[in-house]
């Protein structure tokens, strides 16, 4: 609850008018914005818009082009936030983090495998298991390559830029 003067009021995610003085729910700050983008071929981090993004919808590799869903925004929350649909990048924790866990984008919850650590190195390191942001490259890099996790190992296909 917040009060201004002798007025109490709960905000939830509307604008309350007290007075002529606005009051937004608290939204962590911007860092940065852009496209994220690989060391190892130039691909873009991208988030598959190929069918309605939804909870779950893969994070992959794609060719630069400019696009939303190529888009991300660092908050100062250590959330990395699509500007598509807002979602946060996601360590996908269901079956357990190994090398070679997915990265989604997923509604932001506030948990640690939502929240990225950038390194002056390139690395963006998971806040959950420190692992890092990883272009698979196992079987060549294409459009379409898949984002994972794997333990960092100082390769280009886990340093990104913007």
């Amino acid at each position: 609850m917040r009060a201004v003067g002798k007025i109490m009021f709960r905000t939830a995610t509307t604008l309350v008018l007290v007075t002529g003085v606005a009051v937004l729910p608290a939204t962590p700050a911007l860092a940065a914005t852009g496209a994220i983008v690989s060391s190892h071929d130039g691909r873009c981090l991208d988030s598959d818009i190929a069918t309605a993004t939804h909870n779950g919808t893969k994070v992959q590799v794609w060719q630069c082009w400019g696009g939303r869903n190529q888009q991300w925004t660092n908050y100062t929350d250590g959330t990395i936030r699509s500007s598509w649909d807002g979602r946060c990048l996601d360590e996908d924790i269901a079956g357990g983090t190994h090398n070679g866990t997915k990265v989604q984008v997923w509604a932001c919850n506030g948990w640690d495998n939502q929240k990225w650590l950038w390194y002056a190195d390139g690395t963006i390191r998971s806040a959950h298991d420190g692992r890092c942001l990883d272009e698979d490259i196992a079987g060549g890099t294409h459009n379409g390559t898949k984002a994972q996790v794997w333990d960092c190992n100082g390769w280009d296909n886990q340093r990104w830029h913007r």
